[in-house]
């Protein structure tokens, strides 16, 4: 269990505190293609981007249950907002570098504001750190991000090079702003305001002590540091893809009871309608249910110190993949069921429903990985990355 319960109350009241500002934000975030300058800043110095940072570097310092909780609050006022705090929350990594680097990077003023990415760069080891190169697409929030964090594999020659543990060195490293190339490129439907454009790091030096392997214990050892980094923001995605759905179902409900229908009567009163909607919602809850379940889980192991077992890693992967697929078909059915209100800028389900289906493409909740899960299962190697 959390021994942190400020921080958690904290976070919680969070999408509350900043629902205003948020909403005042939503159509110039749009047209801008980011978050305005001005939301980003409330954002920051609230906490929104502090979830995961240790309180010792005055972070909130919450369980993931509770990080799930607040992104899925935040979607529920702008999907694109609570990408771009999901993306940002990446301060857990104080408790991963040494003490050194994480004084480089927590100076003693506001929380940092980060940008990460998963897919692999190549690093090589030279003295005092490492050589960083790669191009990472889609990085939301990049354009407000004084850090970037991305992966890099270490190579040795041709071959990843190997811990001691016998797998490949796999590493987050922290890149100042002035060592990246940031390419313009996210010109999409949905998720417009996140500003997910591409990265390109050449040849950029990096001290050790800003980059810490994947797989190695974490430094603090406080609960959610006993969690292995990925699983701390893996199912962020998830959570604000359900939130998105729910709104939509919530609009869709507003909706129904003052719209005529070109078959007669109104909207809300076709049992095509109802039925829908009830077996919908209720999928959508249900799956909801069984992710918050597993979070909650991993919490509580992480709690009583026990390890993060692969079984409940595959239930993690199960819960998400199959959220996704339960919020894709309500997330059409919703719009379907809103008619010609749907299409029209403007309106909430309209734009729902492109932040949505953006959210729900994350490779993050693919459905590969129920083979994965299925795998584990048998009692079989899982046979897929970042498991």
């Amino acid at each position: 269990m959390s021994d942190n319960t400020s921080g958690e109350t904290r976070a919680l009241a969070l999408p509350t505190l900043l629902r205003g500002a948020i909403e005042a934000a939503r159509d110039e975030a749009e047209k801008l293609g980011h978050l305005p300058d001005h939301l980003v800043a409330e954002l920051r110095a609230s906490g929104a981007f502090s979830l995961l940072t240790p309180a010792a570097y005055g972070g909130l310092e919450v369980p993931v249950t509770t990080a799930l909780a607040v992104y899925e609050h935040f979607a529920r006022i702008d999907p694109a907002t609570a990408w771009v705090v999901w993306n940002a929350n990446f301060g857990f990594t104080a408790a991963m570098l040494s003490e050194a680097g994480a004084a480089k990077i927590w100076t003693g003023g506001g929380e940092p504001v980060f940008a990460n990415a998963g897919q692999p760069g190549t690093a090589v080891a030279v003295e005092g750190g490492y050589r960083l190169s790669g191009r990472w697409r889609i990085v939301s929030g990049v354009d407000h991000a004084e850090w970037f964090v991305p992966l890099g594999v270490v190579m040795d020659g041709e071959q990843p090079a190997m811990t001691e543990a016998g797998k490949p060195d796999v590493r987050l490293f922290h890149i100042s702003r002035d060592q990246l190339k940031i390419e313009h490129t996210w010109n999409v439907s949905g998720m417009r305001a996140t500003g997910s454009h591409g990265v390109v790091v050449e040849d950029a030096f990096v001290p050790a002590e800003l980059t810490a392997n994947i797989d190695t214990p974490l430094r603090l050892d406080r609960p959610i540091y006993r969690i292995n980094p990925v699983l701390l923001v893996f199912a962020g995605c998830t959570a604000i893809a359900l939130g998105t759905v729910q709104q939509a179902i919530d609009e869709l409900v507003a909706l129904a009871p003052g719209k005529t229908t070109a078959f007669g009567g109104l909207l809300a009163e076709q049992p095509r309608v109802q039925e829908l909607l009830a077996r919908h919602e209720t999928a959508v809850r249900a799956a909801r249910l069984f992710l918050f379940d597993v979070t909650r889980r991993i919490d509580d192991t992480a709690g009583r110190g026990a390890p993060v077992t692969l079984d409940l890693h595959a239930d993690l992967h199960s819960a998400m993949a199959h959220a996704a697929a339960v919020a894709r078909e309500a997330l059409v059915a919703v719009y379907e069921l809103g008619s010609s209100t749907s299409l029209y800028l403007g309106n909430r389900l309209e734009r729902l429903h492109r932040d949505g289906m953006v959210a729900l493409q994350h490779v993050n909740q693919a459905p590969e990985f129920f083979g994965g899960s299925g795998r584990v299962r048998l009692g079989l190697d899982h046979g897929l990355p970042l498991f």
